[in-house]
């Protein structure tokens, strides 16, 4: 069986500048931001909302409610042990 990954490709992703792919993200982010306005994200958020709840209606459950919730608990102590690095 050969490998799904070429070892070439990989070490220029590897190689990539990250620091500009960066900057080109959050140019593209910010430009965004103020063609659409702040809401478009929300929006955004809205219409994935809607197109899982057309693909299952009974999305989420409460087993799934309760991971969602138990994943977004764990973030907010992660991000609070790290608000010193924030706060620079």
């Amino acid at each position: 069986m050969t490998s799904p990954f070429d070892p070439a490709a990989l070490r220029a992703f590897r190689r990539r500048d990250w620091a500009s792919v960066r900057r080109a993200k959050e140019q593209y982010w910010a430009e965004d931001h103020a063609a659409r306005g702040p809401l478009a994200g929300l929006r955004a958020g809205a219409a994935l909302w809607d197109q899982a709840r057309a693909i299952d209606p009974s999305w989420p459950d409460e087993a799934q409610r309760a991971e969602d919730l138990a994943h977004h608990v764990d973030l907010v102590h992660k991000l609070r042990r790290l608000d010193h690095v924030f706060r620079r």
